[in-house]
């Protein structure tokens, strides 16, 4: 039977310290960078790509579209030799894109390794880059002004069919607040309601939730089943608190990804060789935590490990 708890009381001082060391140079395992932060410093700055330009907002809305079951670093990277090389950059044209034939979008994709799954990137792309151009003269930032730049408005526009028709996998449920965080942490755009928007569960922030023990019990399914769960779990715990920064769940997005990505994912049963090194170690839950791609499975109490 699944049964979960949220602890708030632990998940507080987890909160308070993931926020404050990802937000320090200290960073959490010595890092405090996402993958798709990594473009200052790359050839996109000797392009012409700025913070807040458009090009930036074409690169991170394309590339996070195609951001399920894939392997951050990699992904991003393929993402930024994409738009650095001259015969490739036209994917991220949305006019431009929307008029190539399939077969052609698809050995575009292939060429720095940006498409994983092929036909489906590329029919993905095509879709997305028509969608834009037709709808919002190939500007992202059209859609959100349309939506009186409120992410809860933005948000919402997923859950209409001919959006998720229109808009294939940047609809969904874990790609598009991902998106939407995206926006304001790499782009600066200023978002009304970020409170409102739910955390994007992938696996590494629900492994990162079930191991610092903020929500404990059984469960074993799939990630989508428990994801409102770790949304909820959160969303509570940051209402309790009482910081003068971390105000709302979505700030945690990076710090919880950091922490599994280089911390939780090497916890073998209730041995994690990285603990010493791990700002929460002394709070790591004891029990059974295992959490992949093709599902979950928790059996966890309060005690440590």
């Amino acid at each position: 039977m699944n049964r979960l708890e949220i602890n708030a009381g632990k998940g507080k001082q987890v909160a308070v310290i993931l926020f404050d060391r990802f937000n320090s140079d200290e960073g959490i395992f010595g890092k405090n960078v996402m993958p798709e932060d990594l473009l200052w410093g790359s050839g996109l700055e000797g392009i012409g790509v700025k913070r807040d330009s458009y090009e930036y907002l074409m690169f991170i809305t394309m590339v996070v579209s195609i951001d399920y079951m894939r392997d951050a670093d990699k992904l991003w990277e393929a993402g930024r030799r994409t738009m650095e090389d001259p015969e490739t950059r036209w994917l991220f044209n949305p006019t431009s894109a929307m008029d190539r034939p399939i077969d052609e979008i698809m050995a575009t994709m292939k060429k720095h390794k940006l498409s994983r799954k092929h036909t489906r990137d590329a029919d993905f792309w095509k879709r997305i880059s028509k969608s834009f151009a037709l709808f919002y003269d190939s500007d992202p930032g059209k859609l959100i002004k349309e939506c009186g730049s409120d992410a809860m408005k933005l948000y919402e526009r997923k859950c209409d069919v001919r959006f998720k028709k229109d808009f294939p996998s940047l609809s969904g449920d874990k790609i598009f607040p991902l998106w939407i965080r995206m926006l304001h942490d790499n782009l600066g755009i200023e978002l009304k309601n970020l409170g409102r928007i739910p955390i994007p569960v992938d696996v590494h922030v629900a492994r990162a939730t079930f191991m610092t023990g903020c929500l404990t019990g059984e469960f074993k399914g799939s990630i989508a089943e428990v994801s409102q769960k770790i949304d909820e779990a959160w969303k509570t715990i940051i209402a309790g608190l009482h910081h003068p920064k971390l105000t709302y769940a979505l700030q945690l997005d990076e710090a919880l990804w950091h922490l599994s990505k280089n911390g939780c994912t090497f916890r073998r049963g209730n041995v994690c060789p990285r603990r010493g090194h791990c700002p929460v170690g002394d709070l790591c839950v004891s029990g059974m935590v295992q959490v992949s791609a093709k599902g979950i499975e928790v059996s966890t109490g309060d005690s440590n490990g």
